[in-house]
């Protein structure tokens, strides 16, 4: 434990420091799983480089084997090639007695050199047996000393050929004693012969080959390879043994041998196994190495493995403490800033220096989001001052509404008693017109503010009588229930009234249209009236184009629109707005207004109208106040 404190007095367990040791670890980790297995690899590499002599043996052997599959069919096609030979060959095997071939000295000899033939052909032919089918005699011919007889069932692989039917057949070794040498152990290919009148099974051939040529084989490999070298049959019978076992019978690890495993414990001794299996033939080359006598590579070499990977992890872990040092310096720098700001210092400010790194960035951006604080800060002052003055010029003049609404209701009455009915009617409309108009909401959806453009509409019907426009609203339903700054549209209907109608003119016309057009919505006010002088209309498009009203707007004509582009702008956005067009005086004027479709209210301050940290416009305001018409 008093370790521990210690170690964490030395070393504290910042983020940097907790990253440097996780990093470490991580690499410690991969690093010793990488060098486990490139060690594993090259032990087993060098397992197989020793083991590939044996292996290069193990081919040789099974090659020869397969050349003598091969070319058995070639050493029995001279027997039914030539006239001759078949006719020999027919009469041994159709003669209903074979009492001729034993005491006729010709036919024997005759027999002979048809045998003599085939064995020239190989001089690894020991000899060759020939069933006859028939009589279920036996012949054999010896190659060494170039006789045939007649031999019984107990001769090696007679008891195979009686039970043999069709096709090519192969047999484990067996011991053929001779009559002038030594008995050799011979492996057997048997096919079988047909005859004119017998086609099928007329009778049995096998073709015994000495199993020395393999052990010379294998001497030419000596000094390299290893282990026990077998050749055996599917059913384990064995065809050549290393080890000379032959009599002991068919092997017992055939099926261990067939499972293609590479390493087991064969008769109590762990062995490596490498096994040439060849598909389409009834016999498998295996070769046994002992693995006590493999080498398990190079001992040292775990050793410099992981003493190089150690000492890579040391200075890894060194250089990782020299740049986490130099990342703490920079990180307490930006911290030292925070605690100065969080102590209402918006003064300080973080050294950058000359690096353009993540540090510096962050550096760079701390710097600027002070400032940008510093400023907010100044407006949110002179914007709390003048919200306290609104809110006093409010209590001041909370009467005023009520006195108002009281007022018109005493001037409707007595016009209303002194029988002018359009006059009332339009103090009630103008009333209800305030009143929309002063309620608290700053936001309202499309249809309530179209509900206000239509009060506003019906008031100067009454005033124009004879110059009723033609009045169409074509708005789309999907769109009535967006919300919108409250008193919007209104000063563009006003606008027509006072700057379009053409008074005692009775053909005037007057349409607003509303369109979604993607995430925006689109107004459209279009009529027929006076028109605007291309002069003018230039001045409006370049006062549009401005970024806010100066201290004159007042005084300009067309007030009203530039208005209402401010507070498009101030909502929305600089992409948003309204413009102007008019083919010229008499000929009517057309304005289009963009806005952003939204269903809820923006949040914002109201009367700092939104603008962001660089001073630019937000979508996000609310505004406060309805504006007139002019």
């Amino acid at each position: 434990m008093l370790v521990m404190k210690q170690m964490r007095r030395w070393f504290p367990l910042r983020f940097q420091n907790r990253l440097m040791l996780y990093n470490t670890l991580i690499f410690l980790v991969v690093a010793y799983a990488l060098a486990f297995l490139a060690v594993r690899y090259a032990n087993q590499l060098d397992t197989v480089k020793q083991l590939q002599a044996s292996r290069d043996a193990l081919n040789a052997v099974t090659n020869f084997y397969d050349r003598k599959h091969d070319q058995f069919v070639n050493l029995l096609f001279p027997l039914y090639e030539d006239p001759a030979n078949y006719d020999k060959i027919n009469n041994l095997l159709e003669a209903s007695s074979d009492q001729d071939y034993e005491t006729d000295p010709y036919l024997k000899s005759g027999i002979v050199s048809l045998l003599q033939n085939v064995t020239v052909k190989d001089s690894d032919i020991a000899a060759i047996l020939i069933r006859k089918t028939r009589t279920g005699t036996n012949f054999l011919y010896r190659s060494q000393s170039r006789t045939i007889e007649t031999v019984g069932e107990s001769f090696p692989f007679a008891d195979v050929l009686r039970s043999k039917r069709g096709g090519r057949s192969i047999y484990g070794s067996r011991l053929l004693g001779g009559t002038l040498s030594r008995p050799v152990e011979v492996y057997g290919i048997a096919g079988e012969l047909g005859s004119q009148n017998i086609r099928t099974n007329a009778g049995q051939i096998l073709i015994a080959y000495a199993t020395s040529p393999i052990d010379k084989i294998l001497d030419a490999y000596s000094g390299r390879k290893q282990g026990r070298f077998l050749l055996l049959t599917r059913s384990g019978d064995r065809i050549y043994d290393s080890r000379g076992e032959y009599a002991a019978g068919p092997c017992p690890s055939i099926e261990l041998l067939l499972s293609g495993k590479d390493q087991a414990v064969i008769d109590g001794k762990a062995e490596y196994i490498q096994v040439v299996n060849q598909l389409g033939r009834n016999y498998i080359g295996v070769n046994l190495v002992p693995m006590g006598k493999i080498e398990t590579g190079n001992p040292g070499l775990a050793y410099k493995v992981y003493g190089a990977i150690t000492a890579m992890a040391v200075l890894c872990a060194l250089l990782y403490a020299m740049a986490g040092s130099i990342v703490a310096k920079r990180l307490h720098q930006l911290v030292r800033a925070m605690k100065r700001v969080g102590e209402s210092d918006l003064s300080y400010r973080v050294p950058v220096g000359g690096r353009h790194d993540e540090f510096g960035e962050l550096a760079i951006r701390f710097n600027r989001m002070t400032g940008e604080l510093q400023e907010m800060i100044k407006r949110e002052y002179i914007s709390e001052l003048r919200k306290k003055n609104a809110e006093l010029h409010a209590l001041q003049a909370g009467i005023n509404p009520h006195f108002l609404y009281n007022t018109l209701e005493a001037i409707r009455i007595k016009a209303n008693d002194e029988g002018n009915a359009d006059v009332a009617e339009m103090i009630v409309l103008l009333a209800n017109l305030y009143r929309s108009i002063v309620k608290d909401d700053t936001f309202i959806s499309i249809r309530k503010e179209l509900h206000l453009c239509g009060m506003y509409i019906d008031i100067f019907s009454m005033r124009y009588a004879g110059s009723l426009p033609d009045y169409a609203l074509d708005v789309e339903p999907g769109i009535m229930d967006c919300l919108i700054p409250k008193n919007l549209l209104q000063p563009l209907v006003e606008n027509y009234f006072v700057h379009g109608l053409r008074d005692r003119e009775e053909d005037n016309q007057f349409a607003i249209t509303g369109r979604r057009r993607g995430e925006e919505i689109e107004f459209v006010f279009e009529d027929n009236g006076r028109g605007i002088a291309p002069g003018r209309l230039a001045r409006i498009a370049q006062d549009l184009r401005k970024d806010s009203l100066d201290d004159t707007a007042g005084k300009r004509q067309s007030y009203g629109l530039l208005n209402v582009q401010e507070r498009i702008r101030l909502v929305y956005g600089k992409d948003c707005g309204l413009a102007v067009v008019s083919p010229g005086p008499g000929l009517g004027t057309r304005i289009v207004v963009r806005i952003k479709a939204q269903t809820s209210t923006p949040s914002g301050d109201a009367h700092e109208m939104g603008r962001g940290m660089h001073g630019k416009e937000s979508p996000r305001t609310r505004l406060v106040d309805g504006e007139g018409s002019r």
